[in-house]
């Protein structure tokens, strides 16, 4: 019985995770998406090449926990 309501916790724990990572990735691609059509019509300055790269940094990071 008690193992029973532990799977059906973890169960429920990992959708609740896989949720979580979901939108943050959406969250991500598409802050990536912005600067990348930034790019396309003017230069990126220096604060936005870094924060692409620390948000492409992440995304890599929150790839890798999947």
């Amino acid at each position: 019985n008690n193992i029973r309501h532990l799977r059906q916790f973890l169960k429920g724990w990992a959708k609740h995770v896989n949720v979580i990572y979901k939108v943050e990735k959406d969250k991500l691609l598409h802050l990536i998406n912005e600067l990348d059509l930034k790019a396309e019509s003017t230069f990126l300055d220096a604060d936005d090449r870094a924060s692409k790269m620390e948000v492409e940094q992440r995304l890599r990071e929150l790839l890798r926990e999947e």
